[in-house]
């Protein structure tokens, strides 16, 4: 049998590790999935975030350089001079300043004559800006976030163009022809504090002129981060050379003046859909419970070999006997070869036989009835000392048949009233009696006598039935109660039975109301079936 079940056993397992293994990999794709998705929506916000940023920065810088447009429009330098102005971000003003040094002013004009040179710029025409812009070729980046924050920064640095602007004539007419080139940037770290200039080359019709326009970096960056506070109020502007600055780090830069807006890192997205984690705790789940369906289900496939087998080599046993003897006997007899003298003996020994069968035939037929739920028995109102009258002459009869002899220990006041059926009451007991006479015999000792005890309480009438012999071992205590399982013996034990008088016993005990139990006791086995009173 162990040979037959390992092929199914292996079956079983591969099966169980192919799909847990098939299923745990689903489970890792999907996890990772999510979690990409999960980093790719933090880091999409996030981007839309510092887009948002430096737009609101950028915004702010634009209103404080257009004063820088304005004022050369309306008192553009005269042509080959040079003029230096200081704007104050928190007063939003601009107001005139000492001139740098020769150094720095060169270094300034230098600057601004290669920011009007790089615009490329067209013809000028009246009241047009030009919109001609070279832009570096971008290299593609792989977060798409970062890569429209790049492409915002393109889009941004588009207002730092050159324009052509009109200017005030001398008869109080405005005319076009004054070109204001592009806000050169240039850090100065020169002084105690760090400043930012910018400057710019002026073209009119009589020349060229340039002006710069300083601003201190602190009052600057204060300005410009409490735009975005409520965004990121921990950032940072860090300031940085444009020969140093790389392209791949556009997503964070200010288009206006060079400066990076450094903030900390996304948060890990939230209020994400979690669809996937019921999806896997159900399919987990269902997993589990078609394993555990399918382990029960052969487990109990298993068990129900195990018992059919058990029954029938019992069962084949149990009848090889009688029906042995039946043959052997009634041949005797119809051919005449026993006397006549010992007729009545074989006569005697068929009886017996023929009452054992009948025994067996009725524990099958009706543990069958009681398994397929139509065992229930019809109760009837009687008194407790009319039941044991009713058992005491047919348990006599089965221990007188086995060389025994039956004592009953009955209480003087039999009068207890129960509904219940003497039927099922008397095979119970007949079972245990029958039991008793089979394992009751001591190695090397007579059977004592098997003793019927009744006794009653408040609620119940207690049948105890008890022998002298070695009693059940502590292993097979609870099996003894399994059908088909004769406590561990098997079906050549010189004991005849098939294992199914205690099972049959107990579940009619089960459907009178009462319960069949194993009394602990220091010598022989007792067994005590409990039945409740009238009410």
């Amino acid at each position: 049998m162990k040979a037959q079940r390992r092929p199914l056993l292996a079956l079983y397992a591969l099966g169980s590790v192919i799909a847990i293994t098939a299923l745990a990999v689903v489970t890792v794709v999907v996890l990772r999935q999510q979690e990409r998705h999960a980093r790719a929506v933090a880091e999409a916000l996030h981007q839309e975030d510092v887009r948002t940023a430096l737009w609101r920065m950028e915004t702010r810088l634009g209103s404080l350089l257009a004063m820088t447009t304005g004022v050369a429009a309306q008192t553009p330098p005269a042509p080959g001079t040079y003029v230096c102005n200081r704007i104050e971000p928190g007063l939003n003003s601009m107001q005139q300043a000492e001139a740098p040094s020769a150094i720095r002013q060169q270094a300034l004009i230098e600057a601004a004559d290669l920011a009007f040179v790089g615009c490329n710029m067209q013809a000028p025409q009246a009241n047009a800006p030009t919109l001609s812009w070279t832009n570096p070729n971008q290299q593609a980046l792989d977060n798409r976030g970062a890569e429209r924050s790049a492409d915002e920064f393109e889009r941004r640095g588009n207002s730092n163009l050159s324009q052509q602007v009109a200017v005030q004539g001398a008869d109080g007419q405005r005319e076009p022809g004054l070109l204001v080139g592009p806000l050169a940037t240039c850090w100065d770290s020169s002084g105690e504090e760090l400043a930012l200039d910018f400057a710019r080359r002026i073209e009119g019709p009589g020349g060229a002129s340039h002006a710069s326009y300083r601003i201190e970096w602190d009052e600057l960056s204060g300005l410009l981060l409490a735009e975005i506070a409520d965004l990121f109020p921990t950032a940072r502007l860090e300031p940085i050379e444009e020969s140093g600055a790389a392209k791949d780090d556009r997503a964070q830069r200010l288009a206006a003046i060079p400066a990076r807006l450094l903030v900390p890192p996304p948060l890990p997205a939230t209020d994400l859909p979690r669809d996937h984690v019921w999806a896997l705790g159900g399919a987990w789940a269902a997993l589990a419970f078609a394993l555990a369906v399918g382990g029960l289900a052969l487990r109990s496939s298993y068990a129900w070999g195990d018992r059919h087998r058990r029954f029938t080599h019992a069962v084949t046993h149990e009848l090889r006997t009688p029906l042995t003897t039946f043959r052997m006997y009634s041949e005797m007899l119809a051919r005449g070869i026993v006397p006549t003298a010992k007729q009545p003996e074989y006569l005697a020994t068929l009886e017996t036989e023929s009452a054992r069968l009948a025994r067996l035939v009725d524990n099958v037929l009706r543990y069958s009835r009681i398994e397929d739920g139509r065992g229930s028995v019809p109760r009837t109102r009687m008194v407790a000392s009319e039941l044991v009258q009713r058992c005491v002459p047919e348990l006599a009869r089965t221990c007188a048949a086995h060389q025994a002899q039956l004592e009953v220990e009955e209480p003087d006041d039999g009068s207890a009233v129960l509904v219940t059926d003497a039927d099922a009451v008397l095979q119970v007991l007949s079972n245990l009696v029958e039991n008793a006479c089979k394992y009751g015999r001591a190695e090397g000792r007579e059977l004592a006598p098997i003793r019927l005890r009744v006794a009653r309480d408040a609620a119940s009438l207690r049948l105890e039935v008890s022998d002298e012999g070695p009693g059940v071992p502590k292993a097979v205590e609870c099996a003894i109660f399994e059908p088909f399982d004769r406590g561990g013996r098997d079906s050549a034990d010189r004991c005849p039975g098939v294992g199914l008088g205690l099972a049959l016993s107990r579940a009619l005990a089960v459907e009178l109301g009462g319960t069949l139990e194993l009394v602990p006791g220091a010598r022989g086995a007792t067994f005590r079936l409990t039945l409740p009173l009238a009410s």
